[in-house]
């Protein structure tokens, strides 16, 4: 008797590590913040940000928005609806915990989507996956704008060596279908080695000049003067784009763009 209520106990206990294995999380509520890939209105397709336990084991997690999902924005109390989350926007789901094992990984139940301020906007190809982040699209006057790309090598090999100018990327800004700054390369030929795995970060810094009698001179000289990126009031088009080929005779070219509006007013 004793003896088949310890297989009975056993067999119990397999059954409950099996459902554990197909999700995990506790019964107490948690969070995590997420790139937003797809809306599909009835769902997000999203990836968890670095530092996150939930991209420790997902870098893709479907969130189902079900009719008791609250959604709003952060600091405000008015709800939104389901199209207004865009994609590249940051959100952070409120949910039970459990994650279904599958892929993309699932949670199917999630109580809050809040979205955040901040925008990531990405491009990639076979070999390289470029993302670049803003905080935000609608700035003032004169008011610190932040931002920085990054890229990555995701192919086959161990690393991969880049042939380019001097920087191998830009971030350029366009005013009125002009360069306004940030196409400005060194003309000269090197090698950099980018690794598989590590995440090489390109801080935006401006770049260009102008010349005395420029009619602008005194706003120009200003502007290079100072590190930090403050615009005038106007609509203006970011891009970070990479510069440079995979071989040393400049022929295999590779040309990846972010691209996005920011307004200034």
């Amino acid at each position: 008797m004793m003896k088949n209520t310890l297989i009975y106990i056993l067999g119990i206990l397999i059954v409950l590590s099996l459902l554990v294995g197909c999700e995990r999380g506790t019964e107490n509520g948690v969070s995590f913040i997420g790139v937003v890939l797809e809306n599909r209105q009835d769902y997000l397709l999203v990836e968890p940000v670095e530092g996150s336990g939930e991209l420790a084991s997902a870098d893709k997690i479907v969130v189902f928005i079900g009719e008791n999902t609250q959604l709003s924005i952060k600091g405000k109390t008015n709800a939104i609806a389901a199209e207004d989350i865009g994609a590249g926007s940051r959100v952070e789901i409120f949910y039970s915990g459990a994650i279904a094992e599958s892929y993309p990984a699932q949670i199917n139940s999630s109580h809050k989507i809040v979205l955040l301020e901040g925008y990531v906007f990405t491009a990639s190809d076979e070999n390289f996956l470029v993302k670049t982040y803003i905080e935000k699209l609608q700035f003032k006057e004169a008011e610190e704008i932040s931002l920085y790309s990054t890229i990555e090598y995701i192919g086959e090999k161990d690393s991969i060596d880049i042939w380019s100018g001097e920087p191998y990327f830009h971030h350029i800004i366009y005013k009125n279908g002009e360069v306004f700054s940030g196409d400005f390369t060194l003309n000269i030929l090197k090698k950099t080695e980018l690794k598989k795995g590590e995440i090489y970060t390109i801080p935006f810094s401006k770049s260009g000049g102008f010349s005395e009698d420029d009619p602008d001179a005194d706003f120009w000289r200003e502007f290079y003067s100072e590190k930090t990126l403050r615009l005038p009031n106007g609509e203006y088009t970011f891009s970070a784009i990479t510069s440079f080929t995979l071989d040393k005779e400049q022929q295999e070219k590779v040309q990846l763009k972010t691209e996005f509006t920011v307004e200034v007013n």
